[in-house]
């Protein structure tokens, strides 16, 4: 195997760990929960970003925070909208 040395600076390597990281914790399986983040939500809902927030804001989808991120469990959310559903 042949060693290969790369030069990379300080702003290169934060911003591809910054990318690692979020794609490791973009889509997480942690137990029966599928936490997803935002843009996921949205395509598997067919809903805009704004009507998630304002959804969020107003308690109708349930949603986690892993520090500055936030995160929704699948499941979960499709459980609240049906809820809310029934009752309006």
């Amino acid at each position: 195997m042949e060693n290969i040395n790369i030069t990379i600076t300080k702003e290169e390597l934060r911003s591809i760990i910054k990318e690692f990281i979020y794609e490791a914790t973009s889509n997480l399986e942690i137990g029966n929960y599928e936490l997803i983040t935002e843009n996921e939500l949205s395509k598997r809902l067919g809903l805009s970003k704004v009507t998630l927030n304002k959804h969020r804001k107003e308690g109708i989808i349930p949603y986690i925070n892993i520090g500055r991120t936030i995160r929704y469990n699948y499941s979960e959310v499709l459980k609240s909208m049906n809820n809310s559903s029934k009752t309006s």
